[in-house]
């Protein structure tokens, strides 16, 4: 769960986002809610926050002047004005901070819960990178061969566990060649609606987004065969445009393939 503190002098829209947002579907928890900035610091001190969700007017401190400290000690805290206050000069200071969003009161509670879900896919995206990374350095660095996420391992998928390893193995022989959904669906006489839909249920991700990320786990394999020239490697996952390849494997593994290759 990712860590939300709200700051807000008026007590009732305090009230109201810790009643009326849907905190615990978006994946977020409030670890604090308090009525004005010095008390936000103080908690800032002892919690990690992911997630600030401040009015810009508040007496003594200003949420501005509080996303400011925020931004000066964690840089990574993702920031939501809220404000009664349409001034340009205020909009123009949440951008130079970076916000994600600066929603006008009366709240809309809908454009905050809009702001909050971009927010956790961007934070989600981030923790994929980070675990990417550690997985690289720890190879780099001679350890073991991380084991596979649970989102790529082949066991504990449920009623329909048999039939998902069955089309996993399907996709790991078939990596050198193209391959969609709609052929797998036909093979196995299911509507790719509905077959994508059971297969994102036992995985945890889409056929093409498991697909990815068999071939940049083979990529990394073939890579360590310095016989194999780089094109070689890409055509072998299944890749006949070798910039589109190297993309792919960097938004992987946080490098290209060659300096993932002279990292061996």
């Amino acid at each position: 769960m990712y860590k939300v503190l709200i700051a807000d002098d008026e007590t009732l829209d305090l009230e109201g986002m810790k009643t009326f947002i849907p905190w615990e579907s978006l994946g977020m928890e409030i670890v604090g809610a308090v009525t004005n900035g010095f008390s936000a610091c103080e908690l800032i001190e002892t919690q990690k926050i992911d997630v600030l969700v401040t009015d810009v007017n508040m007496p003594n401190m200003s949420g501005l002047e509080l996303a400011k400290r925020v931004r000066e000690r964690f840089h990574d805290v993702r920031i939501v004005f809220v404000s009664g206050y349409r001034d340009f000069q205020y909009v123009k200071e949440a951008l130079t901070l970076q916000a994600y969003s600066y929603v006008l009161k009366p709240m809309n509670e809908d454009e905050l819960i809009q702001s909050l879900e971009r927010i956790r896919r961007d934070l989600d995206d981030a923790r994929k990178r980070e675990q990417a990374e550690h997985e690289v350095r720890q190879m780099l660095s001679g350890g073991a061969k991380p084991a596979p996420s649970p989102a790529m391992a082949a066991d504990g998928m449920g009623k329909n566990g048999k039939l998902i390893q069955e089309i996993i193995g399907m996709m790991r022989s078939g990596l050198d060649q193209p391959l969609t959904l709609k052929e797998v669906a036909d093979q196995f006489s299911f509507s790719p609606n509905y077959l994508g839909q059971i297969f994102k249920e036992a995985t945890g991700q889409t056929f093409h987004e498991y697909l990815v990320a068999l071939r940049m786990e083979k990529a990394g394999e073939l890579l360590r065969d310095p016989k194999l020239r780089i094109y070689e490697v890409a055509y072998r996952v299944g890749y006949r445009y070798i910039p589109y390849f190297s993309k792919q494997f960097k938004e992987t593994y946080r490098m290209t393939p060659l300096e993932f290759r002279n990292g061996q």
